[in-house]
């Protein structure tokens, strides 16, 4: 085959290989805050007493909701720096 006859690739190479990387920390940030939040949770609720498995779900739910709020609060804070 000519190198003239090769085919060649429909998509453009990107320009980056990682374009915005960044968000990387903080999503570590994040999910280790979150993992703070359910661990303390969890060892309050097993000191009042709770069976381990209560407490566990209690930690679980501490987690959950604890990282929503964190990425729900990035687009938040891109929206009101915009406005500025």
């Amino acid at each position: 085959m000519n190198p003239s006859q090769q085919p060649t690739d429909p998509s453009p190479a990107p320009t980056s290989s990682r374009p915005n990387s960044n968000w990387i920390p903080w999503l570590l940030v994040m999910i280790l805050f979150s993992a703070l939040v359910a661990a303390c949770t969890g060892f309050l609720t097993s000191l009042d007493g709770t069976p381990p498995s209560k407490a566990l779900l209690q930690a679980g739910a501490a987690f959950g909701s604890t990282a929503i709020l964190c990425l729900a609060a990035v687009p938040a804070i891109h929206q009101l720096r915009k406005h500025r």
